[in-house]
């Protein structure tokens, strides 16, 4: 009997304790059924999250996990799967602490949207009449876009200039002539989600780890609290690494079809910006790594004069400038050579007061035959007015035009026997289509224009387009041969970012540990460290077709190890 009593005790003792703990950790009592799951998925992925995706393609892992540099980004994901019903379900992050170094990351140095699935016409570039449903967009407000999964349409949330009453327009049908006035603005923060029961909500975490930042380990949780006050919480770990990262080897450029006009006023498309949009999408495209993006803007001083300044205040470095504002044409008579060569050179006088140089001209795109050689004069004229030429082209036109062409933007699978034409006159070689912007898998992107980009031993990307708006820019069902392509999708006041802009913004940080390993190997090579030819044996071999996180692994480790010597 005095045993029986013990253990009867004990069990009293563990029931209390485990109540008592399940309160100070925000779960559920036992006795009732929990109201949601939490499941950590992997951000940069093909595979698709859907509303009724199951079973849910979990890591296994209990806890968020991010590994990354001093003023590095870095995505994490989770999803709620709900079991009962949900509404205002509202998140909430920590500080993230470490106590071994006595410092914090502030919860503001953690971005959260939901990833929303919206209907799209196709999985390619290409329209096809299909209603598919698709993780795409990166929202703070879940409600910006309505979707109805009976009748497969689209509608967004319009609000009127000095924050009017909003109204929902629908955004899938053929003819988008309602969507001229439309105004969409997402929130300043994420906003509360509903979720239905037996349905999943992806979360995405974009973390900076602040300038400066020391090294170590840094925990803190994200919070999940619904109306009815259920909450449970999922820790969040980052190991900031001990070195910084260093600028890419390749050079990140991409087409940016965006304008200033001398009214003002912008548009919700590719194509007219105001001064806030434009600046709002620089310092989008510089957060994601690409720091040369092409000038679409025509010659007028005073718009030039404003692009050139707000490209400064969004901090995007001088250096090479890639306008189609001028092109080469493809005539030969003598007085529109003299033409050509006398707008060459205002356009470098005008980049060069800015700090730009060299201007590339750009040659007529995705020309062939008698059509690119015909531009063999208007290309020389370039040269001799001191410019470079530029364009997207094919296989054959390094021996149509040879050195002529300061910058191959090669379209397709990058080749390096292609690099290697260009490299031996001195000209360079980016890649883009492989594929155009506008598909949304995060992975492709990150691979195809990551280490697979400087294995083929390209200089850089330039794909296209940051946006282009085939119909209206929101509506993927207003064009008989494509769909829009777009990495973000403008609004009033700024863009709304997509999975596949962040898949190629980690295509871009892997170039960017690789660049970070080259220089360590460098360093051991000058110390007579035998680490160093190791090293270089190790990135011989890297095959760019493995699994991407594991590459970048490796080449933390590497630099580790390096750095240790």
């Amino acid at each position: 009997m005095a045993g029986g009593s013990k253990s009867l005790t004990s069990i009293l003792i563990w029931l209390l304790s485990s109540v008592i703990l399940g309160g100070l950790l925000g779960a559920e009592p036992a006795s009732r059924t929990p109201s949601f799951e939490i499941h950590i998925v992997k951000p940069i992925t093909n595979a698709r999250l859907l509303p009724e995706t199951s079973p849910v393609p979990s890591t296994g892992d209990t806890v968020l996990r991010v590994t990354a540099c001093p003023g590095e980004y870095e995505p994490a994901s989770f999803a709620v799967l709900a079991v009962k019903d949900l509404k205002g379900l509202r998140l909430s992050i920590t500080d993230l602490k470490s106590r071994e170094i006595g410092r914090s990351i502030p919860s503001t140095a953690i971005e959260a949207h939901i990833v929303k699935c919206w209907y799209q016409s196709g999985r390619d570039i290409h329209f096809r009449n299909e209603r598919i449903l698709t993780p795409e967009l990166l929202l703070k407000d879940d409600a910006l876009v309505r979707v109805d999964c009976e009748k497969k349409q689209n509608y967004l949330q319009s609000t009127p200039p000095g924050r009017g009453k909003a109204s929902y327009v629908l955004i899938s049908a053929k003819d988008s002539a309602g969507l001229a006035n439309i105004s969409p603005r997402d929130a300043n923060e994420l906003q509360p989600v509903d979720i239905p029961a037996g349905t999943l909500k992806q979360f995405w975490l974009t973390i900076r780890v602040p300038e400066g930042a020391p090294a170590g380990e840094y925990s803190g949780e994200v919070r999940l609290r619904t109306e009815s006050d259920t909450e449970s919480h999922v820790p969040l770990r980052v190991r900031v690494l001990p070195f910084e990262l260093e600028p890419p080897v390749l050079r990140y450029s991409i087409y940016y079809r965006g304008r200033l006009r001398g009214n003002g006023l912008g548009s919700i498309s590719s194509e007219w910006k105001s001064a806030r949009q434009y600046e709002a999408e620089m310092r989008d495209l510089k957060a994601h790594g690409v720091e040369y993006p092409t000038v679409y803007q025509g010659y007028d001083t005073d718009l030039l004069n404003q692009m050139f300044h707000l490209r400064d205040r969004a901090g995007l470095p001088k250096g090479p400038l890639y306008t189609l504002g001028i092109g080469t044409g493809a005539s030969g008579r003598p007085e529109q050579l003299a033409a050509l060569k006398n707008g060459v050179k205002r356009w470098i006088d005008i980049a060069s007061a800015h700090g730009y140089g060299p201007v590339y001209v750009y040659g007529i795109d995705e020309a062939k035959g008698e059509r690119l050689k015909a531009q063999q004069k208007a290309w020389e004229a370039v040269k001799e007015a001191g410019g470079r030429v530029f364009v997207a082209c094919y296989r054959g036109t390094f021996e149509a035009m040879g050195d002529r062409l300061g910058l191959a933007v090669f379209a397709g699978r990058p080749d390096r026997g292609e690099a290697r034409k260009y490299h031996r006159v001195g000209s360079e070689i980016f890649c883009y289509a492989n594929p155009q912007v506008g598909v949304e898998e995060p992975e492709t992107y990150r691979r195809n224009f990551g280490l697979l980009l400087w294995k083929a031993n390209f200089d850089g990307a330039m794909d296209y387009a940051y946006q282009h708006s085939f119909g209206h820019i929101w509506n993927d069902f207003d064009h008989n041969n494509y769909r829009d392509h777009v990495f973000t999708y403008p609004t009033a006041d700024g863009v709304i970012d997509t999975v596949q802009w962040e898949g190629f913004r980690e295509g871009v940080d892997d170039v960017r540990y690789l660049s970070t390993l080259l220089k360590a190997i460098e360093k051991a090579r000058r110390s007579y460290s035998p680490d160093a030819a190791e090293a270089e044996r190790w990135l011989e071999q890297l095959d760019p077709t493995r699994d991407l996180d594991d590459l970048r692994n490796g080449m933390v480790e590497w630099i580790l190890k390096l750095r240790n010597q």
